[in-house]
């Protein structure tokens, strides 16, 4: 690839990733912010081979660059290791499996201890941190010296769906670079462009594409590309079209299934049961069928809109808004599921 092709849009973000690399001032620690799905990963990975590539170093040393070479040439030894994922001078620290926090003993193996020894072959050692929301207290204080006295090699990018749960004296540290969501056009064009041609894909699954994506290609094209999308939307469609014969165990159970989805997981589950609402409150509003997402369901959303208020409705999407960030918060999930199982049921009954 010769450009930021697997990174679409963000033009002006490009150019200031490029900038920083021909003016040699990339930053030590770099915190790139934007949703799940926001393209943080692949811009990082890419920032990543990029300053890393012999090719670039090459024509910065010679001062030959110029914004349109900053690429990775992905030719180099360099950048074949790094696209297989075997670049010993990238490393990238994420949760363990089955593990919701990255722990202190983690950072101190992978990043504190690990910074003392010098780059094998490349320019800068560089380590990524997916999900740097999720380093405990602990972890995020014992990176504070390194962060503020780096080795002159080390480039550290963390990345974060908010900045809320990173410590101050962290922020402090890094240069902050947002990622925010894409327009819809964009959004529907890229889907359209990459998966429009497929025969199975209708206008209709670019249209819920969009929808669910929330201005973030990443999130929307796994509705196309993980297999398991399907398995978690019939879970969610189970859900709410049979919350008032459902029993709060069953709930509970479809719920904790999210979580066995590859790359799924509950907060995916919350995010479908608000545009089966979003659904709900347009018919009831409009009654336009052609904006359903679900117009495969019309009879059941007619059905729950006449037993459903606009109030009802704002309730319910209010409550699983706060269901999911209890479970962010670490409060019990079956405390948390029962008051959000109560106050749908409560506000189907008028």
């Amino acid at each position: 690839m010769k450009d930021y092709s697997e990174v679409f849009g963000y033009d002006e973000l490009k150019d200031y990733i490029h900038k920083r690399i021909i003016t040699k001032k990339v930053a030590h620690a770099i915190l790139f912010v934007g949703d799940e799905g926001s393209g943080k990963r692949t811009i990082a990975k890419r920032f990543a081979r990029t300053i890393q590539c012999e090719t670039v170093e090459k024509k910065l040393d010679d001062n030959t660059a110029v914004p349109s070479d900053i690429e990775p040439c992905d030719k180099c030894h360099s950048c074949l290791q790094a696209i297989s994922g075997n670049n010993p001078d990238i490393v990238v620290i994420d949760r363990l499996e089955g593990k919701r926090k990255i722990t202190i003993d983690e950072i101190r193996e992978k990043l504190i201890n690990d910074v003392k020894v010098k780059p094998y072959a490349c320019r800068f050692k560089v380590y990524i941190i997916i999900g740097a929301e999720n380093l405990t207290v602990e972890a995020q204080n014992a990176i504070l010296k390194t962060l503020e006295e780096p080795p002159e090699y080390v480039v550290i990018i963390l990345l974060a769906t908010t900045e809320k749960l990173i410590l101050p004296t962290v922020l402090s540290r890094c240069e902050i670079v947002n990622i925010p969501p894409m327009p819809d056009d964009m959004v529907a064009e890229y889907f359209e462009t990459h998966f429009g041609k497929d025969p199975d894909v209708t206008p209709e699954d670019i249209r819920f594409a969009e929808a669910f994506a929330d201005g973030k290609i990443g999130r929307g094209s796994i509705t196309f590309t993980n297999p398991d999308f399907r398995k978690l939307k019939r879970d969610v469609l189970e859900v709410v079209l049979n919350i008032e014969d459902l029993t709060l165990n069953e709930m509970m159970g479809y719920v904790r299934r999210a979580d066995y989805y590859n790359e799924l997981g509950i907060d995916y589950f919350f995010d479908l049961m608000m545009l089966w609402y979003r659904d709900l409150l347009l018919f009831e509003s409009t009654r336009d069928v052609n904006g359903l997402l679900f117009k495969d369901y019309l009879t059941d959303i007619s059905r729950q809109a006449q037993t459903l208020s606009y109030e009802g409705i704002d309730r319910i999407t209010d409550a699983i808004n706060k269901a999911r960030e209890r479970l962010h918060a670490n409060v019990s999930f079956e405390t948390v599921m029962e008051l959000l199982f109560l106050t749908i049921n409560e506000s189907m009954k008028g």
